[in-house]
């Protein structure tokens, strides 16, 4: 399916994929459950395997120490682990969100399943939350995002984060771009780490404080048109005078420095950081191009390493 996405509800807004329902208004989190087609169960069978052999008659033998993850809605597979492992029930990963924050409020804006079921997300909106506010001029709003593997592939993680996330490529830029994250492997201890996570998680207010003053430091940051060209200049190279003269190259490099350029000048806060931000943010988001189809829009090449260009426009100006 698009983006990944096989199952998911979006508050308010539909996401650019067009996929999931999309509600009249953040959720409760049993009303997210169902709502997302989260309202599903994985648990742990044995594994067996045929075994037949000259000295041997054929037998069916069990694997040791491995176990597959097994979801009753459908039968699936959704991965194999080990002895250790202890499965997070999607019900209980909204439990514990909900015990972060002492709230049963509805609070969930996105929540949904990637790769048939092997991931999971949860995103709960903090906007209410005391002494989080707006950075002046830009909708910044605060999110805690859980994301949690069924195929033991990854812990659970919890994350503080400015980004809505509403697919797989969103969850990659919101995993990345954490400042403030815990990570709790799948033990039989997962269920009493609340606490551990709320002392870790404690310092919302203060992440997203740093947040803003990052921001606003940005926006007090004079660039001068030289810089930006500079930057411009340093993430995309124009190519060869003979590459140039091949017409698609040309047309994508001045397309792609044409669309920055707009991106730029329309910025509320230009010739400043921030501005400059923006302008290489937008277009990674929204106007990258992309191959596949047209409704999943730019951001669903998200791109795969590690370094991203909104990453890179930040070193370089130096914040």
């Amino acid at each position: 399916m698009s983006a990944e996405v096989e199952t998911m509800f979006s508050a308010l807004e539909t996401p650019w994929h067009q996929l999931g329902t999309v509600t009249d208004g953040v959720l409760t989190a049993n009303d997210a459950l169902v709502t997302a087609g989260l309202d599903w169960k994985v648990e742990l069978k044995d594994m067996f395997y045929e075994n037949q052999s000259i000295l041997e008659d054929y037998s069916i033998k069990i694997v040791p120490d491995k176990y597959a993850v097994v979801r009753d809605s459908d039968n699936s597979c959704l991965g194999t682990v080990g002895s250790k492992y202890t499965p997070l029930q999607n019900r209980d990963a909204f439990t514990f969100m909900d015990n972060i924050v002492d709230s049963g409020e509805a609070k969930y804006e996105t929540a949904g399943s990637l790769f048939n079921g092997k991931n999971i997300w949860i995103l709960m909106n903090l906007e209410n939350v005391e002494g989080i506010s707006q950075v002046d001029g830009d909708d910044i709003k605060p999110y805690m995002l859980l994301s949690n593997s069924h195929d033991g592939s990854s812990a659970l993680k919890v994350t503080m984060t400015p980004i809505r996330v509403v697919c797989n490529n969103t969850l990659r830029m919101a995993l990345k771009g954490a400042n403030q994250q815990i990570s709790v492997r799948h033990t039989s201890g997962i269920a009493n780490q609340v606490d551990y996570a709320r002392q870790s998680l404690g310092l919302v207010v203060d992440y997203y404080s740093s947040f803003q003053e990052q921001v606003e430091r940005m926006i007090n940051q004079e660039v001068s048109d030289g810089k930006f060209y500079d930057i411009l200049e340093n993430l995309f190279p124009r190519p060869s005078d003979e590459e140039m003269k091949k017409p698609r190259v040309s047309a994508n490099y001045k397309n792609k420095i044409a669309t920055i350029q707009a991106n730029y000048v329309q910025e509320t806060h230009v010739d400043t950081a921030w501005g400059v931000f923006n302008a290489f943010n937008s277009y990674e988001l929204w106007d990258k191009k992309v191959r596949g189809n047209a409704l999943e829009r730019q951001a669903s090449n998200f791109i795969h390493d590690n370094q991203t260009i909104s990453n890179r426009v930040k070193s370089l100006l130096e914040v």
